[in-house]
């Protein structure tokens, strides 16, 4: 039994073991269920079925050969599977199945469990193995990048990244565990230097560095992707911006490399032909924002999403996994769709595979296995010569099991470690070619954080949210269409009024998510852009034609924000609250406001003008939107089940407010 705490040394040692040896099978137990992992018998037929490990293992007993036969059971032990081989363990080296099969385990066969702590391992367990431990110091994060480094044409280009190592990596570990500043997730030494390598392999190009380069310039794209690996995945949280204090740590230290003053170290990028540090605003497309598609599912480019797109793609095109983490809202997903796009469809083929609570290892295999076909033998790829993305959406939402293990992370583990699987019918191993993995999930939500030593195989970078320049341009450029048919006021003055209505609609919405916290009771109290986007998607919804004056606008405001922030609030304390502060808000930042902005009934709908109708304008009256209800009641009760329903005022409401969420895009999500 081979214990560590991360992955950190499995290539080093178990590699070189298991080159030496003639037969291995790898297994992780957690990918499948007990039933099976060792079988067994159907209730109603009462015929039996074998496992994966009694069929490994009776496979290896029945070999002739006197070879070394070794089985490595690489997951975590937990009481559920590994009580099922104490008899292999001990002296009778057994394996007693339920169907009364007796499969020994021979003087050639060994088993190796591969594990990272013992948590959920009993006595009984552990007094049946040898027990080695292998510590993070005993052999460290050097032999990484050395063994990356020797991979290098030139002496010469070997010795200057060595140097440029020794020079930079280890003073930006130990700022790591100085807790000066955290990372989004927990990372060990071992990700960042992978991480580096990664992107070093995308950056010392031939074009980037030609051989009679000066070596200022290998030092330059070194230390930019130091700033990344070690950075990208720093994050802000409620007090304090750890990119800000990396930077400002960054360029004291180190002064080799000279940064512009403005801005963070963060916020540049090498221009390609110059070698000069350029601000990657230089680089941010033009706005082209269309207001007939969902606002959720377009990328509006900011500096932000500039830089995190250009390392998704370069990593990603160089066969490296990607993680992005951040808070809902940040626009993880959008970036990632955006940029797979636009990848050349002869070359990459894209699965989008979202995950839930529910979602298992053999539901996440059968997705896995959709898009793939058979090449030869037992090797299986994407159609074609082209390289397979899986983008995996809210990777950490599974269920993790009470011995600590999120059984749908264990099939993806299994392929980044091995890079086979096994067929859960006939428990034949299938070796999986040109695949890889971009996932993103939400560090407040799920299980957090996932297996460290999953969590090893990805470059991790940080989405943090969008400032509030940041969100003023993208909303300012969102409606400026919608303010275009603003009557009785000039040009200047309705840019200026767009300018003022959207500083309030940010201020407003961080106002509300700091007064209405989540508690035990209201644990959904959570405001985040998502909402923000939300409003401006109704707002966008509503009919041009009938929003001639700042007016109208305010008062669909109004009625997006009621809809978004007050219809969570679950008391009547909090909506009383709300609607103080938001009258409160209107009132201070506009003077036209007057007590006929906020007359009621304030209602915006799909049927206002009927139900043949379509458009989101206001609902003239409560009589109307009765009526307009009533006609299509009784249209329903001509050819359906009568229905009696007795339409008092705050039904009618309500129907209104279900019709908006059924007609607004991603409105059931």
């Amino acid at each position: 039994m081979k214990r560590r705490p991360h992955a950190i040394d499995r290539k080093i040692i178990l590699i070189i073991l298991l080159k030496i040896l003639f037969i291995v099978f790898s297994v992780d137990p957690k990918a499948v269920t007990n039933d099976e992992l060792f079988g067994y018998m159907h209730r109603q037929t009462h015929e039996w079925k074998d496992g994966l490990f009694s069929t490994i293992m009776r496979d290896l007993a029945n070999m002739t050969s006197d070879s070394p036969k070794w089985i490595v059971l690489d997951g975590d032990i937990d009481p559920m599977w590994i009580e099922s081989l104490n008899t292999v363990m001990d002296d009778n080296k057994v394996l007693t199945l339920a169907s009364n099969e007796r499969i020994p385990l021979n003087e050639t066969m060994r088993l190796l469990f591969e594990i990272s702590h013992l948590k959920t391992a009993t006595p009984a367990t552990v007094s049946r193995a040898g027990i080695l431990y292998v510590s993070t110091n005993d052999i460290g994060y050097s032999p990484v990048y050395v063994s990356w480094v020797e991979q290098r044409e030139s002496n010469s280009e070997r010795n200057q990244l060595l140097l440029l190592f020794d020079k930079y990596i280890p003073r930006c570990l130990e700022l790591l565990k100085s807790g000066r500043v955290k990372t989004i997730t927990p990372l060990v030494d071992v990700c960042h230097i992978e991480m580096l390598c990664n992107i070093l392999d995308c950056l010392l190009t031939p074009q980037n560095l030609p051989a009679d380069c000066p070596k200022e310039w290998w030092e330059l794209y070194f230390v930019w992707a130091t700033i990344w690996a070690i950075g990208g995945s720093l994050f802000q949280d409620q007090m304090i911006d750890y990119r800000i204090e990396f930077s400002k740590w960054f360029i004291h230290e180190f002064k080799s490399i000279k940064f512009p003053p403005h801005g963070t170290v963060f916020d540049y990028s090498i221009e390609p032909q110059s070698k000069r540090l350029e601000p990657w605003s230089k680089l941010v497309d033009e706005i082209n924002f269309d207001p007939e598609l969902p606002v959720q599912s377009q990328l509006i480019p900011t500096n932000e999403t500039v830089r995190l797109s250009f390392w998704l793609e370069a990593l990603t095109k160089k066969g490296v996994s990607v993680m992005f983490i951040g808070s809902a809202g940040t626009g993880k997903s959008v970036i990632i769709k955006n940029r797979l796009e636009k990848f050349n469809s002869q070359n990459f083929m894209v699965s989008t595979i979202p995950l839930n609570y529910y979602t298992t290892s053999e539901m996440l295999q059968n997705s896995l296995e959709k898009p793939l076909e058979k090449k030869s033998g037992r090797t299986y790829g994407a159609p074609g010569n082209r390289q397979l993305i899986y983008f995996i959406d809210d990777f950490n939402m599974p269920e993790r099991d009470k011995y600590f293990t999120v059984q749908a992370h264990t099939i993806v583990r299994e392929y980044l470690d091995y890079q086979h699987w096994y067929d859960r019918q006939k428990f034949t191993l299938k070796e999986i070619r040109n695949c890889q993995f971009v996932v993103a999930m939400n560090q407040n939500a799920g299980t957090f954080t996932i297996d460290a030593r999953l969590q090893r195989h990805f470059a991790t970078f940080a989405v943090p949210l969008s400032n509030k320049n940041t969100l003023h341009t993208i909303y300012s450029k969102m409606l400026e269409t919608k303010f275009s048919n603003i009557n009785k006021i000039d040009l200047k003055t309705q840019t200026s009024f767009l300018n003022q209505f959207i500083t309030v609609v940010i201020q407003f919405h961080q106002r509300v998510s700091s007064i209405f916290l989540p508690t035990a009771i209201k644990f959904h109290y959570f405001f985040n852009l998502r909402d923000l986007s939300n409003i401006v998607q109704g707002m966008l919804l509503a009919s041009s034609k009938n929003i001639l004056t700042p007016q109208d606008v305010i008062r669909l405001y109004i009625h997006e924000a009621e809809r978004t922030y007050s219809d969570k609030l679950i008391n009547q304390d909090d909506i009383e609250l709300f609607n103080k502060i938001l009258r409160e808000t209107i009132r201070k930042s506009f003077e036209f406001v007057n007590d006929e902005t906020f007359i009621r009934p304030l209602i915006y709908s799909h049927f206002s003008g009927g139900i043949s109708d379509g458009q989101y304008t206001a609902v003239s009256s409560m009589d109307k939107l009765q009526h307009v209800i009533e006609d299509a009641l009784a249209s329903y009760n001509e050819t359906n089940p009568s229905m009696n329903l007795v339409l008092f005022e705050d039904a009618l409401i309500h129907i209104a407010r279900i019709n908006r969420i059924l007609e607004s895009p991603r409105g059931m999500r």
